[in-house]
């Protein structure tokens, strides 16, 4: 249960304009990857790309840079005519049910006062996109909150293994090696 419950915090709903499936890159966890992969059918390799510093901003110390010997790089979702893979025309989503963690919080920022994301600070909205969300009277904040902690557990972990993978020294130089390290192929 939630210890959590604001006075007031932003209250959206999708309005199904589709900005935020393909203007960001988005990137995506191991984890993620694994439920995209088993509810889609679809093998990894279609599911994501690996991208550069230069394609997307993040922070360099922010545990999703992969070292290739060509370079960094962060693995996302693949992009198909500008909009991610799972995008329909109507800006709905075929993965819906396994859509990444990031898709399942956003557009919503959440700060916790402690680094174990036990108490909650604020709720916000995320402001790295457009989102052009409609005012609801209500969203389900706990599932909100389990989210972004289930988020926040699949993120430290997938950023142990690009860790022990940079530490290799590049013996693995390719995005399917890396694919491979991560439990694909």
């Amino acid at each position: 249960m939630t210890i959590f419950k604001p006075k007031r915090y932003p209250k959206v709903e999708c309005c199904g304009c589709g900005n935020c499936c393909s203007i960001p890159e988005i990137p995506i966890t191991h984890k993620d990857l694994e439920r995209l992969v088993k509810v889609t059918g679809m093998p990894a390799s279609r599911i994501v790309r690996f991208c550069s510093d230069s394609e997307m901003e993040f922070d360099a110390d922010s545990g999703l840079w992969i070292s290739f010997k060509t370079g960094k790089k962060a693995m996302v979702l693949r992009k198909r005519r500008g909009r991610c893979v799972f995008q329909t025309k109507t800006c709905t989503c075929k993965a819906y049910e396994a859509r990444p963690q990031t898709c399942r919080t956003f557009p919503y920022s959440v700060d916790f006062e402690d680094a174990k994301c036990k108490e909650v600070n604020k709720i916000s909205l995320n402001n790295i996109i457009d989102c052009k969300g409609v005012k609801c009277k209500e969203i389900d904040v706990d599932n909100l909150i389990a989210n972004v902690r289930r988020e926040s557990r699949e993120d430290r972990a997938y950023h142990g293994l690009i860790r022990v993978w940079n530490k290799s020294g590049g013996d693995m130089c390719g995005s399917i090696d890396f694919l491979m390290y991560i439990g694909f192929f």
